[in-house]
């Protein structure tokens, strides 16, 4: 089920990618105005980690899983001159199985370029995810932007996405030769690496 939806996600993605290129096709290149700027995006992360079962004869199983996190974010700021953006934002994105929740706040950094027709970007996200205690978060992106007119453009961003959120720990002890034992012993901060990728629009 979880595979059937990271899959289908991947295609809506790269389906809105092939439509975006196709009708950015005859639009000419005009780079951000300064002023006033908001961004507001469809975020999602992806994941694979390894994972320990330890079963009743004491044996341990390796598997691996997918994590998906997908959700929204939204930045505003200003826009300094024709290259240059400041600004700061929020976002959520929600948990998919094996994954934790993320609910950034951040300040924003952006870069966009021009180079003929070609209109790269490349931004920073940087603060803390108030989810887990506000524990850091850190975003580097980049991307190309599509004009969509006068001041609306649309955005498709890669890059990595890393996170601090909360876990329990537990002590595992084997009493027996044919028996294994958790014993809690708290909660501690941990970090996590993400693939991502944004879709969205600019104004």
């Amino acid at each position: 089920m979880f595979k059937q939806i990271h899959i289908l996600v991947i295609k809506r993605a790269l389906l809105l990618i092939c439509l975006a290129c196709t009708l950015s096709i005859p639009v000419a290149a005009r780079q951000p105005q300064q002023g006033y700027r908001g961004f507001v995006e469809w975020a999602n992360s992806v994941r694979t980690d390894k994972f320990a079962d330890f079963y009743p004869n004491g044996t341990i199983g390796i598997r691996r899983e997918t994590a998906l996190r997908s959700g929204i974010s939204t930045s505003h700021g200003y826009q300094i001159n024709s290259v240059f953006f400041a600004g700061a934002g929020l976002g959520v994105e929600f948990p998919g199985k094996g994954a934790t929740g993320l609910l950034p706040a951040f300040l924003e950094g952006r870069a966009d370029f021009q180079w003929g027709r070609f209109t790269p970007f490349a931004d920073l996200r940087a603060g803390v995810n108030m989810g887990a205690k506000c524990l850091p978060y850190i975003s580097p992106s980049i991307g190309y932007r599509f004009n969509w007119g006068r001041k609306l453009g649309l955005n498709l961003g890669i890059g990595m996405t890393l996170a601090g959120y909360r876990t329990k720990d537990y002590d595992i002890t084997f009493p027996e030769p044919d028996w294994v034992e958790f014993e809690y012993v708290g909660e501690s901060n941990r970090f996590a690496a993400y693939f991502s990728f944004r879709i969205g629009f600019d104004f």
